[in-house]
């Protein structure tokens, strides 16, 4: 007899691995963007402080600006990977814990299975050993 709920079984199987791919994914985007972060602060940092020029100091204004513009769209997306990375890990737990319910089911079955088999046995067991005491029974008399 196999268990009745096998298929779905790999089901959840492959549902559990697809999200935890995802997680993987999410959490690797989140990284990538909060490393380009990092680096897009450290990049303004290193800017001059002191400017003797005109022109210099409209360049750096400028690089300045649109520095801090591109640092707060990294922000805003390091938010929403950030975001994403845990709606990834809810479905991933989600996935996990329907797959481990699964599980435990399955491993119920197999126990009963065993104990049910065992049983049979043992019912087949004791009725051989009823029948060879009848015959012996049957024969000393």
């Amino acid at each position: 007899m196999t268990f009745s709920l096998a298929a779905l079984l790999r089901v959840r199987g492959t549902q559990e691995r697809v999200a935890a791919e995802q997680l993987s994914q999410a959490a690797a985007d989140r990284r990538r963007v909060e490393g380009a972060r990092e680096r897009a602060a450290a990049s303004l940092a290193e800017l001059e402080d002191v400017i003797h020029d005109r022109q210099r100091f409209i360049a750096l204004a400028a690089a300045r600006a649109a520095g801090f513009s591109a640092l707060n769209e990294l922000h805003m997306l390091a938010e929403l990977r950030r975001k994403d990375e845990e709606r990834a890990k809810a479905a991933h737990v989600e996935a996990r814990r329907s797959l481990r319910g699964l599980e435990r089911l399955e491993s119920t079955y197999r126990a009963e299975s065993v104990r049910a088999r065992l049983a049979a046995e043992q019912v087949a067991l004791d009725e051989i050993a009823v029948a060879r005491a009848a015959r012996r029974a049957g024969s000393a008399a």
